[in-house]
């Protein structure tokens, strides 16, 4: 049985937690209590996020996740999008699929709800690959020396925020992810973040109105002496240019206390944006290619209904086609059978309808996995890059076309832990 979990339940919650995630530093009694009050403020206030858990025939708890209910940026689209967290399963139950009733669960509640995205950071990227979600963007950790930055900005223009200025944080990171395809809006534990001071603040404003905000910590160098700090930025955001180069001024000034400038970005193309863009390594890539920024994968997408992504994006803001036309597509779905099958997307003007068909892999348009529809869907890759590496093939179509018609055209950025 899977169910909400209850405030007698936070207890074996919080110690199932500290064995399945040790770096959490929640094993000692006080760590716990704290803990353990957090998960209960958490469940019972009115937000956006909640617990659920997997209980034993004899009514032990062995298992539990957390939903995340956000509304995210879908290519311009503001629709409802759930995340999942901390999934974490009894150290004494492994290998008995809970993480799998987990996962059906959350997909359940998702379905039952009309949301047609989900998305997690995975701890094994094949483990949940292989549960139908699509790998999301790359994302490049920089170490940049501070003048790496440019100074043409006005560093002036820089002043420190604090947690009194959280509704002018919150309405300029909601306005930057409005306007930037995968973005999610400011969440309830972000908010208490910023009443909490987790992370400096500065920001740019511009007739009393703040159009730019960095979000920092500063850390001390591991074996170094207590004047050598690293800058680690947490978040970046703006809504005109020259915010953005006052705050690159702004950094470059910090060279006289600061070693390093971390930036963990999606945008493949901040790093044209830079005076010097080696990091610390000294290592080249064959033949002479200077290391600038270590990547990873992580964040991941699926989508949970197929017709309902498609009612609510309509692939908004993409090219239509020409002409009335239908496209099949076969869709291979093991972890969720009931939508494994043939789809018919109709574009009769001014937007696209879907329907249920009866059609075989080989006579469909186009036969995909739910993981590679969901990392499509969402720009992380083009149809056409599939293609090239005969990852799948298309039938009637031009793949450069179904390209313009159903791919964002930049690749999705977000900057929400959970």
């Amino acid at each position: 049985m899977i169910r909400l979990l209850k405030t007698e339940d936070m207890t074996d919650a919080a110690s199932i937690c500290a064995q399945a995630y040790p770096a959490m530093n929640i094993t000692e009694e006080s760590q716990q209590k704290a803990f353990i009050e957090r998960l209960i403020l958490e469940q019972d206030t009115e937000n956006d996020l909640r617990y659920y858990g997997l209980f034993s025939d004899s009514e032990k708890l062995i298992g539990l996740y957390r939903l995340h209910d956000f509304y995210g940026n879908v290519n311009g689209e503001m629709i409802r999008v759930f995340g999942i967290g901390m999934v974490a399963v009894h150290f004494f139950h492994k290998k008995e699929r809970i993480a799998f009733q987990l996962l059906q669960h959350f997909h359940s509640l998702a379905a039952e709800q009309n949301v047609a995205l989900v998305s997690l950071y995975p701890f094994n990227p094949t483990f949940y690959h292989k549960m139908g979600y699509g790998y999301g963007p790359t994302r490049y950790q920089y170490r940049l020396n501070p003048t790496s930055f440019p100074k043409q900005g006005n560093k002036e223009n820089v002043v420190p925020l604090s947690p009194e200025n959280e509704e002018e944080i919150v309405e300029l990171y909601n306005g930057f992810a409005s306007s930037h395809h995968g973005m999610i809006e400011r969440t309830w534990n972000e908010r208490n973040l910023i009443k909490k001071r987790a992370s400096y603040y500065a920001g740019v404003y511009e007739n009393n109105k703040l159009i730019g905000a960095i979000a920092y910590r500063l850390e001390p160098i591991k074996d170094s002496h207590f004047l050598h700090h690293d800058l680690i930025v947490y978040e970046w955001m703006w809504t005109k240019p020259h915010a953005f180069v006052d705050i690159c001024a702004w950094l470059n000034s910090q060279q006289d206390q600061v070693d390093r400038i971390v930036i963990r970005t999606h945008d493949e193309s901040f790093m044209y944006q830079l005076n010097e863009v080696k990091n610390d390594s000294n290592r080249l890539i064959p033949s002479v290619y200077h290391e600038v920024a270590t990547v990873g994968s992580g964040l991941m997408y699926r989508i949970t209904s197929i017709e309902n992504f498609v009612k609510l994006t309509n692939f908004k803001g993409l090219t239509r086609p020409a002409n009335k036309i239908s496209i099949t597509l076969f869709v291979i779905d093991s972890f969720n059978v009931e939508q494994q099958g043939g789809y018919k997307l109709i574009y009769n003007g001014p937007g696209w309808t879907t329907e249920r068909i009866e059609i075989s892999q080989a006579d469909a348009n186009l036969a995909l996995t739910i993981s590679e529809l969901s990392s499509w869907w969402m720009g992380c890759i083009s149809l056409n890059q599939y293609v090239n590496y005969g990852k799948i093939q298309v039938n009637k179509f031009c793949a450069s076309d179904l390209d313009q018609w159903f791919k964002p055209v930049s690749k999705p950025i977000c900057l929400t832990s959970f």
